[in-house]
């Protein structure tokens, strides 16, 4: 299968480097530390993060171990820019991204009921108005032949609204940083694949990261359940799991209380921009509730262990080191840089504002972070690496 990238993660020249710079410090990397040691040292590159880029307000981050029942968690920095009130380790963020991983949980959920199938057309639940003009290829309208597991696995050859190509028009990305204040509808962000964009293959044929492929499926998931998307998230993750602090984002400006989030250096965090990011990605939560929900997804809580597994059968290449399944990546860490050799594979999301929710099964240890910059996902990145690398050593 052919690949095209909405995203240039970037991510394995960065670590390669990151890696490469630091390769005296790799020599002393099975010297023990103390938590005392290791608190002091993630803390301390955590306000580094911060420090070094002006985008930043703020950095958290959660680590827990399940078998040591171990949790570590950081908050580093303020609110917002200009702000005194200071980031903390319960503090509610926009999550970009883990967003999907919630919409393919529920998805495996309807699947485990029986009622639809991965391969089932999205055209069951969505008309013919909706879905015009997002997948003509040579002249030949495949509509029809697209699937829910297609939209999951970014494989539906459908254009990606959030950063991709554009024929005409001017990009969203830029549309947000230019009137931040423009409220996004689901119907036209899907417009505007339709009215500027181009398909980037057919069905099953092309890898490429699409969140346009993503509000269709929450389209089509309102249509199924008979409910707003947030109120299906709701019933079937957060009030079940008991995530209080997570909901849908579906009304913004000031009252919005979260963390800063910055695109293109503009803060959007309190601003009708927020509204970009739909089913794709609109979810508000914070380190503890994200920690609740993957152990719960993990743990066989939410779906079944052959849900699960087709979730994370990460056959499609995102770039080297980094697989997609549906609604969730892998990370290789030992394709990264042939000197992580011995770091053992994440997998859930990652987020583009430098936000993350990862599992490690070798070791059933949790990695939630979040930096609130379009700027920072690369970097975030290889602050995981340096975190793990500490994390590994610490001797209680």
């Amino acid at each position: 299968m052919r690949r095209r990238g909405k995203i240039a993660w970037g991510i394995t020249g960065g670590v390669t480097a990151l890696v490469l710079a630091g390769a005296g410090a790799l020599a002393h990397a099975n010297r023990p530390l103390s938590r005392a040691q290791v608190d002091q040292a993630i803390e301390q590159r955590l306000r580094d993060a911060v420090a070094g880029d002006p985008t930043l307000s703020s950095a958290l981050l959660t680590v827990y171990s399940g078998p040591e029942d171990r949790l570590l968690q950081y908050a580093v920095g303020t609110e917002r820019a200009g702000s005194d009130a200071p980031a903390r380790t319960d503090s509610p963020y926009h999550s970009a991204s883990v967003g999907k991983t919630m919409l393919a949980t529920v998805y495996g959920q309807l699947v485990d009921e029986g009622v639809l199938t991965f391969d089932d057309p999205v055209a069951t639940w969505l008309d013919e108005q909706t879905l015009a003009g997002l997948f003509v290829v040579d002249g030949t309208d495949h509509a029809s032949e697209v699937t829910i597991g297609q939209l999951l696995s970014h494989t539906s050859g459908v254009a990606d609204y959030f950063d991709g190509p554009v024929t005409s028009g001017t990009p969203v990305l830029e549309q947000v940083t230019a009137d931040p204040d423009h409220l996004f509808t689901p119907q036209e962000l899907v417009a505007f694949s339709r009215d500027h964009q181009e398909p980037v293959g057919s069905p099953g044929e092309t890898f490429a990261y699409s969140d346009t492929g993503y509000v269709l499926l929450g389209l089509a998931l309102e249509h199924i359940e008979g409910a707003p998307y947030a109120q299906v998230l709701d019933d079937r993750l957060f009030t079940p799991l008991d995530m209080a602090h997570s909901h849908l984002l579906t009304e913004f400006g000031e009252g919005t209380d979260i963390l800063s989030l910055t695109a293109d250096g503009v803060d959007i965090s309190r601003r009708n921009a927020l509204s970009v990011d739909w089913a794709g990605g609109g979810v508000v939560t914070t380190m503890d509730d994200l920690l609740v929900f993957l152990r719960a997804l993990t743990g066989g809580d939410l779906v079944s262990d052959e849900t699960l597994a087709t979730l994370t059968t990460f056959e499609h290449d995102v770039e080297t080191g980094i697989g997609y399944g549906m609604g969730m990546m892998q990370l290789r860490f030992s394709e990264l840089s042939p000197l992580l050799f011995a770091m053992s594979d994440v997998h859930g999301a990652v987020g583009a504002t430098g936000t993350y929710a990862l599992y490690d099964p070798s070791g059933d240890t949790y990695y939630i972070a979040n930096f609130g910059s379009l700027d920072h996902r690369q970097k975030a990145i290889e602050e995981l690496v340096q975190v793990r690398l500490l994390v590994d050593r610490l001797r209680d």
